[in-house]
């Protein structure tokens, strides 16, 4: 029978499973959406039995449609953030809080001091979105439930354990929030300055990529309807393994990426990133599993869900729309965390500027997409990558409207893939070379892949239209940053005050 890599990526919208044959021809993809995921306020919590049944049956399902092949191993990722809690029996301590969970936001804004001393270790300053502080929350708010914890995972490390039996993870994602990416290390010191009294103690043991593997257990292979004793891979984050996907690192043109999805994601690899223009507290930097360099990137919490948002708050808004020129300037900053990067602010709120009863839904729209290109802009000048494409991907890299006025806006041009799959695509371009011993030229030519679309910027009045209302955006975020504290205060009291009222 015929080889396959079968990759499984979780995700916060949807659970993906796909298989790739020997030549790196994908042979089937199953995308299921994410039910077990709530949203109650800042609460922004997963269900975690309920999230491994969700990946069975994509795994389940996807096999089913690849008769007359083998499995030669699985890969999987998941949600790079968030802390997943085990007891002492290896059973989940309640809900896992995801990275979109605001409840440790206020945390951020208290804590200014020892999260600069974080800082100074890690490299990247801890948001409502870091492992460190959602425990910490624990600590404080649910003291009996934080007693309970044995280990802090992470999604895909849970999965992991699920499919194995093993406790293990790989450093890429943790690192960020526990150690040096310099020089790979945990430090006991970050528990220490949070008044944690429990930190690297109840993580995981930790091995690189290809490293960290183990056998699929029997009652997973049962469940899943694969052999028992697959090799189980754990991939980087979701993040690495999607822009891996997209061609940073491994084609030639493409010198930086933006993933639209759930959230947003603006990257690129540098040698060096301490060679960065700009740095913002919420960026951070991961080694590269495929090579050489480190990957630097923006994790911004508001992403493509800014579209749905919108539809939520404006009635009669299009879910497609072509350019819609206006007066509107949108800050996308919807989510209860406010914003990771390339502004760092748990108090980061949403505003529309220019509305009149002229306004247009259309216009809406379009202003909503025009604002997640002006944040793409503000990542990539402060990570000064070289010149080259940009790679595009997510949902909104089906958008040729959007992809265009993001090539303008950025003065770069805008490479897609729309139908490749880039998370599972990245994911069996990482496991071919330790399942099927492929070369960096195989993974580069024939798992990755070209491009299957190109677009140029447009020069000429949209160009000056992009400049100047950019801009504006800019200036407009500039003056109204500082009354995000007061308005997240004023936000507090009148909650209370809706309580109070019978």
């Amino acid at each position: 029978m015929a080889p396959v890599i079968l990759c499984l990526d979780s995700g916060t919208t949807a659970v993906k499973a796909a298989a790739f044959d020997a030549s790196g021809q994908l042979l089937a993809h199953v995308d299921l959406p994410n039910t077990a995921l709530t949203r109650t306020g800042l609460r922004v919590e997963q269900d975690m039995d309920a999230s491994r049944e969700l990946a069975v049956r994509a795994l389940r399902d996807c096999m089913a449609r690849t008769p007359g092949h083998a499995p030669r191993g699985l890969i999987l990722t998941g949600q790079g953030d968030g802390l997943w809690p085990l007891d002492a029996d290896g059973q989940p301590v309640g809900p896992a809080m995801t990275w979109l969970d605001g409840r440790a936001r206020g945390l951020v804004s208290e804590l200014g001091s020892a999260l600069d001393r974080i800082e100074d270790i890690t490299g990247s300053r801890p948001t409502a979105a870091a492992q460190s502080l959602q425990l910490l929350w624990l600590q404080r708010h649910e003291p009996d439930r934080f007693q309970r914890i044995a280990k802090i995972l992470r999604l895909k490390d849970w999965l992991f354990y699920a499919f194995t039996g093993t406790l293990q993870a790989e450093p890429s994602a943790a690192l960020p929030v526990w150690g040096s990416w310099r020089d790979g290390s945990m430090s006991a010191e970050i528990p220490k300055v949070l008044g944690l009294t429990r930190g690297i103690d109840v993580l995981p043991e930790f091995a690189p990529v290809g490293q960290c593997r183990a056998p699929l257990s029997a009652s997973a292979a049962q469940a899943c309807g694969l052999p028992e004793g697959l090799p189980v891979l754990m991939g980087p984050g979701d993040v690495q393994a999607t822009l891996i996907g997209l061609g940073l690192g491994t084609r030639p043109e493409v010198t930086r990426a933006s993933v639209f999805g759930t959230s947003a994601i603006h990257a690129c690899l540098l040698d060096d990133p301490d060679t960065m223009p700009q740095k913002p507290r919420g960026a951070m930097v991961q080694q590269f599993v495929l090579g050489d360099g480190f990957l630097c990137f923006h994790p911004c919490f508001n992403g493509a869900t800014l579209l749905q948002h919108l539809q939520g708050q404006f009635r009669d808004l299009p879910s497609s729309v072509s350019p819609a020129y206006s007066g509107l300037v949108v800050h996308p900053f919807f989510e209860p965390g406010g914003e990771r990067a390339p502004w760092t602010d748990p108090q980061a709120s949403a505003a529309l500027f220019g509305l009149s009863a002229a306004t247009t839904p259309q216009q809406i729209a379009w202003a909503g997409r025009e604002a997640l290109a002006f944040v793409a802009r503000v990542s990539h000048m402060m990570m000064g990558a070289a010149q080259g494409a940009l790679s595009l991907g997510g949902g909104l890299a089906r958008d040729a409207n959007f992809a265009r006025f993001l090539a303008t806006c950025l003065g770069t041009p805008v490479v897609r893939s729309p139908t490749a799959h880039a998370g599972p695509r990245g994911l069996a371009a990482i496991a071919a070379p330790h399942l099927l011993d492929a070369s960096p030229a195989d993974v580069a030519a024939h798992w990755i892949g070209p491009s299957e679309d190109r677009i140029t910027p447009q020069s000429g009045p949209v160009a000056r239209y992009a400049d100047a209302k950019f801009a504006s955006f800019r200036d407009l975020v500039d003056t109204t940053s500082p009354h995000w504290a007061a308005l997240s205060d004023i936000a507090d009291a009148a909650a209370h005050l809706n309580e109070d009222t019978p």
